[in-house]
């Protein structure tokens, strides 16, 4: 079984950027990273919550994120149709934990990198720059409240 994902057949989706032996790393190291995701104490990685689009089950995945006056920006570093973008995207939105509090927010929509690393903090865009990332997403505050 190969380890890199094809997109689906009548889908505009590239592969995974770094596809591979990253990938599998990644999809096996994930349970770990959600454990550190969305502390307070950790303002690199945040925790998608959404909802599968077919199943209807509660899932998590932790991305890197930033907080913004009216949202988040979040690197899709292993391209648009991984599940929990593609879950946002069906569902019109979900929930993002980011330093100890979750906030309900829309449905992603995609912005230019230079826009996007402009909220990162220099030392994340050093590594998103590294790392080849070049595809970024907004969502904004669906209520205005924080849980």
């Amino acid at each position: 079984m190969s380890a890199t994902v094809q997109p689906r057949v009548g889908s505009h989706a590239a592969p995974p950027r770094f596809g591979g032996i990253f990938w599998s790393l990644a999809r096996s190291t994930n349970g770990l990273m959600i454990r550190f995701a969305g502390h307070r104490w950790n303002p690199i990685f945040a925790v998608v919550e959404h909802v599968g689009r077919r199943s209807g089950r509660p899932y998590a995945a932790p991305v890197a994120a930033r907080r913004t006056a009216d949202g988040f920006v979040v690197s899709l570093a292993f391209g648009a149709q991984v599940d929990w973008h593609r879950n946002l995207v069906a569902a019109g939105g979900g929930t993002i934990r980011w330093r100890g509090r979750a906030y309900r927010v829309s449905a992603p929509a995609r912005i230019d990198r230079t826009a996007a690393m402009a909220a990162f903090h220099p030392i994340q865009r050093f590594f998103l720059r590294l790392a080849a990332i070049d595809g970024y997403i907004q969502v904004t505050d669906a209520d205005g409240a924080e849980r």
